[in-house]
């Protein structure tokens, strides 16, 4: 199990940001002039997955739910170039739960999000030359002038010690400025 946790939660770090609409027909002015580009400081970060493996051939399924803390994170989108950088650092409580039972863990000193080029078309924002070279596509749920809102969601093939599992995680973000 423990290996399940670890894979999943690395999926946390390097894909952070990422958001998704489902409000598109109700945009207001202020969200149709509002830029990403400026620095964006982190308020909440939230994680849900969802780990399903095949053991002797019935599915097992383990969830995990994280809630940000001690969140000291900035972003910045500079334009020409489109560049993204982060700064700072968050804290996540993560709790497991498998066959019935949950497990509480803190993780510490986690990165927001790595340096590298954006483009944003319409509410889907990519980032793309991160450092571990893994780009990430990420939903707008909101942009004003003074809020924004990412989700990403993920799906990711893993091996585990008892077979091969996928695992189904969502990640939000909100931040202000």
């Amino acid at each position: 199990m423990k290996h399940l946790k670890l894979l999943a939660l690395l999926l946390l770090v390097p894909v952070y940001i990422a958001c998704s609409s489902d409000d598109d027909n109700n945009t207001t002015q202020e969200e149709v002039e509002a830029s990403l580009v400026g620095t964006w400081t982190a308020e909440t970060i939230d994680f849900d997955s969802t780990i399903t493996t095949t053991v002797e051939g019935l599915p097992v399924t383990a969830t995990q739910e994280g809630e940000g803390f001690d969140i000291d994170a900035t972003i910045t989108f500079s334009e020409d170039p489109n560049t993204v950088n982060s700064d700072g650092q968050f804290s996540m409580t993560v709790t497991t739960t498998f066959l019935g039972v949950s497990e509480t863990e803190t993780l510490e000193n986690l990165d927001l999000i790595g340096d590298g080029m954006w483009t944003l078309s319409d509410n889907t924002l990519v980032i793309t030359g991160t450092a571990d070279d893994q780009d990430a596509t990420i939903t707008v749920e909101l942009l004003t002038a003074d809020s924004l809102r990412l989700r990403i969601e993920q799906t990711e093939m893993l091996d585990t010690p008892v077979g091969t599992g996928e695992v189904d995680a969502v990640f939000v973000a909100t931040f202000s400025r």
